[in-house]
């Protein structure tokens, strides 16, 4: 019974689609958080716009500035969770022995 040697080439290019499918899935997963993390900077702003308007008296109400502060407020409270749990999962990853 004759044995054939693998084809290196179908090896180095199931690498190749695998190592491609690993940037692209980075990729997305990095443009997910910029994206996360340019609307809580939006939401930000928005507060500091609205609260700058009724201090110049352009804003009637002070329940849309308290309104605006609390979204932004939630979704900073919210990205420091995701950021603190992500740290722990590097931390518990880093503790793993091999």
């Amino acid at each position: 019974m004759k044995i054939e040697a693998v084809n290196q080439n179908l090896l180095l290019g199931n690498y190749t689609l695998q190592e491609n499918i690993n940037t692209e899935k980075n990729n997305n997963f990095i443009t997910f958080l910029k994206d996360a993390l340019s609307e809580v900077d939006a939401l930000q702003k928005e507060a500091s716009f609205s609260a700058s308007k009724l201090v110049l008296g352009e804003e009637e109400y002070l329940h849309n500035t308290m309104l605006a502060y609390e979204k932004a407020n939630l979704a900073l409270q919210l990205t420091i969770e995701v950021r603190n749990k992500l740290v722990e999962a590097y931390q518990e990853i880093m503790r793993i022995q091999m």
